[in-house]
């Protein structure tokens, strides 16, 4: 049965935490999972979780997903984004986080996944997360392509559709990408591409909206849904001329669904993508705007409370989920206290 929805648009008060000898670790609960900093249970039964959002202290869950440009002038840019994977990993400072990989090839080809994942090299998972050995090793092996090198006769389509490929990739959840997509973790689609989408972008191409669309109707409220895309930027004709014997052509679409989604754009051309993906994940981190409380509350005996005050701030409640309405401000944190249902 759906649980309902609950809004709440008053400012939120500030709360100063006292010591309580009455209060113990909140206990492992079945039916909810709390990202919280610190989850207590009082006394009398009644719960307060806290929730830092200072710098590296953000505890929240992101399921990244990277659209690959698997053509054949992406080799050097492939091995330059599985060199830094670290920039990215170490600017999300606590988020639990997890990477997917698929390419942007969406044809009836050889190569055409079609937004399923790839199996990263080395191990048994399409899903990579901290607890797999050597996950830097296996996502460089994955991201890197064989089939780019060895492109001779049967190559990957040189129609890139990473669009396409995200929403066919949605489509796949409950199939041979189960368990990529987590209930209440944010996805974050990073595009690594030369061209735009297909290829030259136009009426023929996925639109941004259309993603946006078909990521609400796959997932409601219970995900929120920001892209990144390394390009060739829009009006960047250095980086164009660049690429030009490759056959590049300026990421208009990709860029649209990058601001559409308030993410940030890298550029192709940059000779280290180590900035690119720090910026990413810097913004990945100060978008968390979700708090997963420890147990369902009985929304009635719900109190929000933030340190310093914001009286912007405001927050809607779904089962176990808080979503604000606005990141909060680094360095805030919020209590919430309430009796479990």
């Amino acid at each position: 049965m759906a649980r309902p929805v609950f809004s709440h648009r008053m400012p939120l008060i500030a709360l100063a935490l006292a010591a309580c000898s009455d209060v113990t670790t909140a206990p492992n609960i079945q039916q909810a999972q709390s990202n919280a900093s610190l989850s207590e249970r009082l006394a009398d039964g009644t719960f307060r979780d806290t929730y830092l959002f200072d710098e590296l202290e953000t505890r929240a869950a992101v399921d990244v997903l990277f659209i690959d440009d698997n053509s054949d002038s992406m080799r050097n840019k492939q091995e330059k984004l599985g060199a830094r994977l670290d920039s990215f990993l170490g600017s999300l400072g606590k988020i639990d986080w997890q990477i997917g990989i698929t390419t942007t090839d969406t044809s009836d080809g050889t190569y055409g996944l079609k937004g399923a994942l790839l199996p990263f090299a080395g191990t048994t998972t399409r899903v990579l997360s901290k607890t797999v050995a050597n996950y830097q090793t296996a996502f460089n092996d994955t991201i890197v392509r064989q089939e780019t090198l060895d492109c001779q006769e049967d190559c990957p389509s040189t129609d890139e559709r990473p669009l396409r490929a995200t929403i066919e990739a949605i489509q796949k959840r409950d199939d041979v990408n189960a368990g990529f997509f987590r209930p209440g973790a944010e996805l974050a689609v990073i595009i690594l591409s030369d061209e735009d989408e297909a290829s030259v972008g136009g009426p023929g191409a996925t639109q941004p909206q259309e993603v946006v669309d078909a990521f609400a109707a796959a997932f409601g409220t219970d995900k929120s849904l920001v892209g990144f895309a390394i390009i060739v930027k829009p009006g960047d004709a250095a980086c164009f001329d660049a690429q030009t014997l490759v056959g590049a052509h300026y990421g208009n679409t990709h860029a649209a669904f990058v601001q559409l989604t308030g993410g940030v754009l890298g550029s192709i051309c940059d000779a280290d993508y180590g900035a690119a993906l720090a910026s990413i994940g810097k913004t990945v981190r100060e978008g968390i705007k979700v708090a997963i409380l420890s147990a369902y509350p009985d929304p009635a005996t719900l109190q929000v409370a933030v340190m310093p005050p914001d009286s912007t701030l405001a927050w809607t409640l779904s089962g176990n989920r808080l979503t604000f309405n606005h990141p909060p401000a680094p360095g805030s944190s919020i209590v919430v206290t309430y009796r479990p249902q």
